[in-house]
């Protein structure tokens, strides 16, 4: 495969968020989440992006407020919505099974970090393709941590939709971001809670008309391998 020329920092991209069942029962992949993002570092060792909060997106609700995830196809819309509450830098290592997100205020209190468990990126035309796992790790601004959405989790892999392999590689990584956690060791340290985008950076926004259509078409040539 072609290897793809790398995003430069300060670019806008959009990343996407693919519904994937395992188990292949409700057929492919479907785009459930697009979040406008701008990029930070683009490098072999780390890929950085900036979402900062007021950000338009496209999320999925739930058509039963009450239904608990995993949701299924038919069973969500996606609907516009805003990245409001945080502004928050995304940050993902070769190869990892997770994401770390540090996380402010929009007014740029530090509130801490969040571990969200998902697949290696896919990078795209687009941007990036982050499946997500359902599992969180929530780390507090001491490095105290817990758990988020482990019923989640556990109902995704107890309906197949979430394949044993891939679970293993999630509890794999969680038990490795745990570590990181404890010792302190970047990015769980004040570098990364220091850090500010550039005052230049625009805000990223959702593509319209036709290039939103193309967008939200899941298609494997879009793809253009792993991170």
């Amino acid at each position: 495969m072609h290897t793809p020329e790398r995003f430069h920092s300060g670019q806008n991209m959009l990343c996407r968020g693919p519904h994937v069942d395992d188990t292949g029962a409700t057929g492919g992949p479907v785009i459930c989440d697009v979040r406008p993002v701008t990029v930070v570092e683009d490098s072999p060792e780390r890929i950085a992006l900036f979402l900062a909060a007021g950000t338009p997106t496209l999320m999925s609700r739930p058509k039963d407020p009450h239904q608990p995830k995993p949701w299924g196809p038919g069973e969500w819309d996606l609907v516009p919505s805003a990245w409001s509450r945080w502004n928050t830098l995304f940050l993902h290592a070769p190869g990892e099974w997770r994401a770390t997100w540090v996380m402010w205020t929009p007014e740029w209190e530090f509130l801490g970090w969040y571990v969200n468990l998902q697949e290696p990126l896919w990078r795209t035309r687009w941007g990036f393709d982050i499946r997500d796992l359902q599992l969180d790790i929530l780390v507090a601004p001491d490095r105290t941590w817990r758990w988020k959405d482990e019923d989640d989790f556990a109902r995704s892999v107890d309906s197949g939709l979430i394949s044993p392999a891939n679970a293993e590689a999630t509890r794999a990584s969680t038990a490795s971001a745990i570590a990181v956690i404890e010792a302190g060791a970047w990015p769980f340290d004040e570098a990364a809670a220091d850090w500010r985008p550039p005052p230049e950076w625009s805000q990223p926004q959702l593509p319209t008309d036709d290039e939103l259509e193309a967008v939200l078409k899941w298609s494997d040539q879009d793809s253009l391998g792993r991170f």
